[in-house]
């Protein structure tokens, strides 16, 4: 039987190869021959024109694969879809904002020679650098899909990589937290990831960059940009993992500007206008030094039913501004458990409270979803995310936050209950 299906296989594959088209009612003729001189039985008949079909079809797929440039098959597409209730409400509030959202991105990403990929991607929302949402409203006002991110990676030995153009910045800075670093922030400009063994369980590394805020023109002399070095260590030891870094930030001529995108929370920052347009001019520049860790720890207690201790984590980050004399600290810290990655039937959850002073950083970055963006912010945030189906999941997320230096409390809530579909 194998011999017979070889024989034919290697047949229709010369074939098919020499231009000859091979008609399937040609394949299934010659094997019903085979059948009535008893050469194979009816059984080994339909199987042999399963398998042969299935091979032909390999031909022509590879054939066509074959015919088309390298870094074409080379391609890899990915996306997501977000659909979004979010409730917010102050205490002071005598009614609650309530809006539906949708979020679409799609990327993609090839090798275009051994060592060089580029990558691209587009997202739903406007202009904000801090947020892919689209809201419902305006009757059925249409949305806008931009340009989310476009960039060129190159590796020019194993453990180093350089980017260059607008990234997601994660493989080239590490931050256990989003309290400096709204996660929909693609800077643009260069960036360098290094990292090398140096011992069985304990790799370093570096991460290293140039990302330019703003341009250098006739109207603006200075231009406006950020260096930032951090070195690091991660170490794999058993059932514990554990990662620690240490930070600088330099930022380069935004003392005395008003920055785009600024929550107006910055001292000398006066209001914040439509568009991303502010008024006032920064009092201080946002040099910074800064610490990141996470230390987990797999079955903790030895096995919990439902995954709960699967792996269990305790992070945070700290920040302290140089320039300023007070206002100028900040730090998170939380804990995760459950899961390690969400997939169909697991879960995870997260705790975790921030604390950013006013001028602790740079107002135009921090998670847009603590109080809008702001510094001189504390609070609460609680999470949880269950994997529904195959790359589809459910997430909550709650937010409990206030100003820290205010003359009245006034508490906001934030609820986003999302379903997230992946591809």
């Amino acid at each position: 039987m194998k011999r017979i299906v070889f024989v034919l296989g290697v047949t229709i594959g010369l074939l098919t190869f020499a231009g000859v088209s091979w008609a399937a009612t040609s394949v299934d003729a010659l094997i019903e021959k085979l059948v009535d001189k008893g050469v194979l039985s009816r059984i080994e008949g339909i199987q042999l024109k399963a398998e042969i079909a299935e091979d032909e079809h390999l031909v022509r797929k590879e054939g066509l694969k074959a015919d088309l440039p390298q870094w074409l098959q080379n391609m890899k597409l990915k996306g997501d879809l977000r659909l979004r209730y979010q409730y917010e409400r102050d205490d002071n509030d005598a009614d609650a904002r309530e809006r539906g959202r949708v979020r679409y991105r799609l990327g993609l990403e090839t090798k275009i020679a051994d060592n060089v990929k580029v990558g691209a991607g587009l997202a739903s929302g406007g202009d904000d650098p801090r947020s892919t949402n689209q809201t419902f409203d305006d009757t059925f006002e249409t949305g806008d899909i931009r340009l989310d991110y476009a960039y060129a990676e190159y590796t020019p030995i194993e453990n180093v990589k350089l980017v260059g153009g607008k990234f997601p910045f994660k493989n080239y800075l590490w931050t256990p937290t989003d309290l400096l670093w709204d996660g929909d922030v693609n800077p643009a400009g260069g960036a360098i990831h290094a990292e090398h063994a140096l011992l069985d369980n304990v790799t370093g590394f570096l991460n290293t960059g140039v990302w330019v805020i703003d341009e250098h023109n006739k109207t603006d002399m200075m231009g406006r940009f950020l260096n930032y070095a951090q070195g690091g260590l991660k170490v794999k030891e058993g059932s514990v993992d554990a990662a620690a870094a240490a930070t600088y930030y330099g930022f380069h001529g935004v003392k005395g500007t008003c920055p785009d995108w600024s929550a107006g929370t910055n001292t000398g920052i006066t209001s914040t206008g439509s568009g991303g347009s502010c008024t006032g001019a920064l009092m201080y520049d946002y040099d910074s030094v800064g610490t990141s860790a996470e230390v987990g720890v797999a079955k903790l207690f030895g096995g919990l039913p439902f995954g709960i201790d699967e792996r269990i984590s305790a992070f945070g980050d700290f920040i302290h501004n140089v320039d300023p004399d007070d206002n100028n600290v900040g730090w998170a810290a939380g804990i995760k458990f459950g899961n390690k990655k969400v997939t169909k039937g697991n879960w995870q959850a997260k705790w975790l409270y921030a604390y950013l002073e006013k001028d602790a950083w740079l107002d135009a970055l921090p998670d847009s979803d603590r109080l809008g963006g702001r510094t001189d912010v504390q609070g609460h945030e609680a999470s949880f995310s269950y994997g529904l189906l195959d790359n589809v999941t459910l997430g909550l997320d709650y937010y409990q936050t206030k100003r820290i230096v205010a003359t009245a409390e006034n508490v906001e809530h934030l609820i986003q209950g999302d379903v997230v579909l992946k591809f």
